[in-house]
């Protein structure tokens, strides 16, 4: 889905500085355990960090005006989360910031299928994208995607089990939410409309 262009959202930007970060703060991160990859419009993160006060979290999100909209949702609250910070940036960047073995949890929601097989690398669940998960995850870290898409899970499910490293939680129709996860807006979204969410879960156990 496009997102229209918002007129407020350089101003709203510029005067969220502390929360709202770009590629100058790259050498300079603060700090995190928990990140999500191309976070959208920023619901999932924000509830989870309302959730977890005890957590840090980064979410990462290329499209300006989306990450605007998360930096927006963020200052609206009557009582705004001190632990999660948004970032529009190159996730490919930022990986080469964060030091090996420090992440807790990689989030990879219903992010783009890239459909078309001569865009299948861009994937964010990709083998090479595995790899670098895995070596940003601590020992016990998890990376958690979810998708509607079917075919992106089952090219998904054999991009997990053919990279090997990780142990696998896979659920092909993922109804009860487990303790602690929350739903995105897609999610919501699916849902209310009957699609099949589906999940799997890889955790690095050495």
């Amino acid at each position: 889905m496009r997102l229209r262009y918002k007129p407020w959202a350089k101003e709203l930007v510029a005067e969220h500085t502390n929360i709202a970060l770009n590629e100058d703060n790259l050498e300079n991160l603060p700090p995190f355990q928990s990140l999500e990859l191309g976070c959208g419009c920023g619901g999932f993160l924000i509830e989870k960090a309302i959730n977890n006060p005890k957590v840090q979290y980064l979410g990462v999100e290329i499209n300006y005006t989306a990450y605007a909209i998360a930096i927006k949702k963020l200052v609206a609250l009557e009582t705004m989360p001190t632990n999660i910070r948004f970032i529009n940036a190159d996730a490919n960047k930022l990986f080469e910031k964060i030091k090996e073995g420090t992440i807790e949890e990689i989030y990879l929601n219903f992010n783009d299928p890239w459909p078309k097989k001569k865009h299948h690398k861009r994937r964010l669940t990709y083998p090479t994208r595995l790899q670098v998960y895995y070596d940003l995850l601590k020992i016990g870290g998890k990376v958690l995607y979810k998708s509607d898409n079917d075919v992106y899970f089952e090219d998904s499910k054999k991009y997990f089990v053919e990279f090997g490293k990780f142990n696998l939680n896979i659920s092909e129709n993922y109804v009860k939410l487990d303790d602690g996860d929350v739903m995105s807006e897609y999610e919501q979204k699916f849902r209310e409309k009957g699609k099949s969410i589906h999940r799997i879960v890889g955790i690095k156990e050495k």
